[in-house]
């Protein structure tokens, strides 16, 4: 798949690469795992040899090791785990050349060469090059959400919902409504409630996000589509509104980050909120909101009902910004997409979640 851009802008995430090996003991195959294992633990680095098979058996059986030490039962000790096996898997590396991984038999994947065209030799990690493959599988394939009629190509790094009942539910409500003359979405990701809107004729959204492949990605989409970027939908790396100022006929619609907790890395923004994440962004509604502007915010119980937190952010902050805005409507719905049969800790938290659509008006 080609790109809009013969260039890649410089500020794009992308993963971490080495350009030397230094500290890393290379692992070849026919190498005990347990051997290997005792390596990561004395504090060095690995480089992989051999072949691609190789290096998912030994990234598989880091995860199984991972997983003995820290059964996974409930949300904390999903995370105890996802922070041990990160410790391992990030001194896993294989070596990049010529735009190729030096492993027999891996898949070829051309950001490889596009993210690192200066380098014709460098390391990365093995659980990062997956990841890219996984992604490059989603960009390449593309996901076609029930609500539009064409699919979107989310690029590398982007959050793209998995989930679909929370778009439903803004879908639905939206086919009501009439009357928007613009439209801002805040933290679009992959752009699927902007192309919402876009189904329901409204004639500008402006879509901000602070990730700036979100942004190189939405542009990539508006071309894939036909359409001139400013034309319909204005892609802006930025935080909350932007340079958006709304209107007594505009809408902000935002889907915020579900958890209370500390973001990681630059995805990790779009599942995880911190303590001040939603004092910000309702102050930004006093401050740059006229009155009549409504503001539609998809939320989930997730957090209340995984035993994170009992307290729903939104709530707590209609009681503090009470003089700022006023609930206008309020829907719920149990989660429909509920997991396989296979019982997880995931499993138990989804038979009683429910998404929420909270739709307000600046006073």
């Amino acid at each position: 798949m080609q790109t809009f851009s013969a260039k890649i802008p410089g500020d794009l995430v992308r993963p971490a690469i080495r350009t030397s090996d230094d500290g890393m003991r290379e692992i070849k195959p026919g190498t005990p795992f347990r051997q290997i294992k005792k390596t990561l633990d004395s504090g060095y680095e690995v480089l992989l040899a051999g072949t691609h098979g190789f290096a998912l058996g030994i990234h598989s059986w880091l995860k199984k090791e991972c997983l003995k030490s820290t059964p996974i039962v409930d949300y904390a000790s999903w995370r105890q785990y996802k922070r041990m096996l990160h410790k391992y898997q990030s001194r896993v590396w294989i070596k990049v050349m010529n735009g190729r991984p030096t492993i027999l038999k891996s898949p070829h994947n051309p950001w490889l060469s596009e993210f690192f065209p200066e380098y014709d030799e460098y390391y990365i990690g093995f659980a990062d090059f997956l990841g890219m493959n996984g992604a490059r599988q989603w960009y390449e394939k593309g996901i076609q959400y029930p609500m539009i009629n064409h699919r979107l190509f989310p690029y590398y790094g982007v959050y793209f919902p998995t989930r679909y009942d929370h778009l439903r539910l803004f879908d639905q409500w939206l086919s009501s409504e009439k009357g928007f003359r613009r439209a801002i979405d805040i933290g679009a990701g992959c752009g699927i409630l902007s192309f919402i809107m876009r189904k329901h004729g409204i004639g500008f959204i402006h879509a901000t996000d602070t990730n700036p492949n979100a942004v190189f990605g939405l542009m990539e989409e508006l071309h894939r589509h036909g359409v001139m970027h400013g034309d319909v939908i204005f892609p802006e790396q930025a935080d909350l509104f932007g340079s958006f100022v709304p209107g007594p006929d505009d809408l902000v619609v935002f889907n915020p980050p579900w958890i209370p907790a500390k973001a990681e890395t630059t995805m990790d923004s779009a599942s995880y909120y911190s303590d001040d994440f939603f004092d910000r962004f309702f102050n930004e509604i006093r401050t740059s909101c006229a009155k009549g502007t409504r503001i539609a915010i998809l939320f989930s119980d997730f957090a209340q009902v995984a035993g994170i937190t009992n307290l729903n952010p939104i709530v707590e902050s209609l009681q503090q910004f009470s003089n700022d805005v006023h609930l206008l409507g309020y829907d719920k719905k149990p989660v429909s997409d509920k997991p396989g049969k296979q019982k997880s800790w995931v499993a138990g938290i989804r038979q009683d979640e429910h998404v929420e659509l909270f739709v307000l008006e600046r006073t």
